[in-house]
């Protein structure tokens, strides 16, 4: 009986490994699927690399012409205090002409 009952214990133990074997591998698969199929996707997806490739080309672009604006806008800001500091001579100069006594 002892036989028979040891015999039982090693086939419920062997049917739990493989039981617990199949889950693994079954894990191992769907895990390793979802890795491939997101490496796919952003490899050539709609927002996978080469979109983002074409993205970056079309900011650098913009990056450029706004770089380009902040320089003509700077030139210009620098040209309107010069402008402003004649102007405000140019008063200072007046009003001192204006209450100098005849």
């Amino acid at each position: 009986m002892a036989t028979s009952e040891d015999d039982i214990a090693k086939k419920e133990v062997q049917e739990a490994v493989w039981t617990w074997s199949f889950r693994l591998v079954v894990l191992a698969v769907t895990f390793g699927f979802g890795l491939f199929t997101g490496w796919v996707l952003w490899g050539a997806g709609i927002q996978g690399a080469p979109a983002l490739r074409k993205q970056v080309v079309d900011m650098d672009a913009r990056i450029l012409e706004l770089k380009n604006k902040q320089v003509d806008i700077d030139g210009q800001l620098t040209v309107t205090k010069d402008r402003l500091t004649k102007c405000d001579a140019d008063r200072q100069r007046c009003l001192a002409a204006a209450t100098a006594p005849r």
